[in-house]
């Protein structure tokens, strides 16, 4: 998919890339599908795929989307963990409009945390990226 029509503010498309976004589309929420990506990438292309992850998921750690989240630390950024791995198009339907953001992230698959499992796996040590 071409992620380059979905336009999202300067300042996040500054920081995480349609490189990022088509993986994530082509993993299509699906932690099994992510591994297989991640495990035919190099280290460097791996850390990055963690850095982006988090930087897109920190965007959505504070007000306003925090407002409708739960308030435990945990919960809200597995909220948007799962914002981030369900891809570019619903990322940004969620920074136009804070009030759809799901309220908890309960018995939904997470994506982040995969690449960290992968390099320790291929390369005997973690991104680092937390």
């Amino acid at each position: 998919m071409d992620n380059s029509n979905i336009i999202l503010p300067k300042e996040i498309s500054d920081i995480v890339s349609d490189w990022f976004w088509d993986i994530i589309w082509k993993a299509n929420q699906n932690t099994d599908k992510l591994r297989e990506i991640l495990r035919g990438m190099d280290q460097e292309s791996i850390i990055k795929f963690q850095e982006q992850f988090l930087d897109a998921a920190v965007e959505l750690q504070d007000e306003p989307f925090v407002n409708y989240m739960e308030e435990s630390e945990d919960g809200i950024e597995d909220v948007s963990y799962l914002v981030v791995g369900r891809g570019k198009k619903y990322y940004a339907e969620i920074l136009h409009d804070p009030k759809k953001i799901p309220f908890t992230a309960e018995n939904c698959e997470i994506l982040f945390g995969i690449a960290d499992e992968i390099c320790i796996e291929k390369f005997g040590e973690s991104t680092g990226i937390y």
